[in-house]
């Protein structure tokens, strides 16, 4: 489907799309913002109950649970984030000015996304890992203190800047404007990524 565009005064390139199209994405991101709120609102409380008492801190297996909570509390979040700063574009009649695949990549939601995306899966890799070691050698596990729960959700955590900094490198090497200004994840990340990671 070949889109019209248009230069506005502003000296940016912008693609015109009918009201309808409008309607329909604004509708899709308010889904998103909601779905976004109920990620946020249900795992952000389990992290800090989590934290704020000492004798779940103690246990590995809420800082187990604790890591899953925040990645998919803060995946929720970046729906939020999206979905509140995608429709002010599309009501301020900027969500169509095409930007380059590095500024789709470094909006807020797409950071967001970079990590947590991938951080939530990983999450629950961690658990099955957590739990078949508890069912393999289970007299073992259980002398297992906090710090082995720390060191999985740590080396989780810090495993998703890998991908994450390779997401940004190959994005950084596209300038030109090309996509619209309300930057789906995949505009913001290089065709190969998902090949290279």
């Amino acid at each position: 489907m070949v889109v019209e565009l248009r230069n506005r005064t502003d000296g940016q390139l912008e693609q015109v799309q009918p009201q309808a199209v409008v309607d329909t994405l604004i509708r899709n991101f308010i889904i998103y913002g909601i779905e976004g709120l109920l990620m946020t609102l249900t795992n952000i409380p389990i992290v800090l109950t989590i934290l704020r008492y000492k004798a779940l801190r103690d246990q590995k297996e809420f800082i187990i649970v604790a890591g899953l909570a925040f990645a998919d509390g803060f995946n929720g979040f970046g729906y939020l984030v999206a979905a509140i700063g995608r429709v002010s574009q599309l009501l301020n009649g900027n969500a169509f000015v095409l930007k380059s695949r590095w500024h789709c990549g470094t909006t807020v939601w797409n950071i967001f996304w970079t990590f947590t995306n991938s951080l939530a899966g990983l999450m629950l890799l961690v658990i099955s890992i957590d739990r078949l070691l508890a069912v393999s050698i289970p007299m073992r596990y259980f002398t297992f203190t906090k710090r082995y729960a720390c060191i999985l959700v740590g080396s989780a955590f810090a495993y998703i800047c890998i991908p994450a900094t390779v997401s940004f490198i190959l994005s950084y090497q596209f300038q030109e404007p090309e996509f619209p200004a309300y930057c789906l994840t995949g505009m913001g990340m290089h065709d190969r990524y998902y090949k290279c990671v």
